[in-house]
């Protein structure tokens, strides 16, 4: 993995390009040494390149400030392991992963819900879980975690980052009716 020292706008699309180009050259291989015929596994390879920027590339949108960036349910299966996208829907219903649902149908997925090594941050999954879906919609909780929270004196989010599942857990129970309402 590449470091965290910042980098400029030109200098990021090249590291990331490079980075792409290397892995995308070991999968083509495997399939070429399994006999795959690409366009037929990979489809065209322009298409290819704009599948993996919707999947990975959170798009900016007004909300992103109070509950986002986000993405799209291939970014959030890439994000989960590479997940099928039924997966992704079940742990959305069971509230094993946060969704928004934006006004035209499109499900959407907080990008800060996932760990940097891939996966759920450790804790999210359990707070989640005591808010079902149809008590406290998807926008209603993505805010609330990202919110100054008067009874943590800081964003139930923030409290995750720092491991205080507990504190985090006891709070949601308490404030579960008000959202709910």
């Amino acid at each position: 993995m590449a470091g965290t020292a910042p980098v400029r706008d030109g200098e990021f699309v090249e590291m990331a390009t490079r980075r792409f180009r290397e892995a995308l050259t070991e999968r083509v291989q495997a399939h070429e040494q399994a006999g795959h015929q690409l366009r037929q596994t990979l489809g065209e390879p322009g298409d290819l390149g704009e599948r993996a920027v919707l999947a990975t590339v959170p798009e900016p949108s007004p909300w992103d400030e109070v509950a986002g960036p986000f993405t799209r349910s291939e970014g959030a299966q890439a994000r989960l392991g590479g997940i099928s996208r039924q997966a992704v829907v079940a742990k959305a219903a069971r509230r094993r992963l946060l969704r928004v649902v934006t006004a035209d149908g499109v499900h959407l997925y907080p990008v800060w819900q996932f760990a940097a090594t891939g996966g759920l941050l450790p804790g999210l999954a359990e707070v989640l879980a005591l808010f079902p879906e149809h008590d406290v919609d998807g926008w209603t909780l993505a805010g609330w975690l990202r919110t100054l929270e008067p009874e943590l004196g800081e964003a139930p989010l923030d409290g995750l980052l720092r491991g205080d599942l507990e504190h985090v857990q006891a709070v949601a129970r308490s404030v579960r009716q008000r959202l709910a309402a």
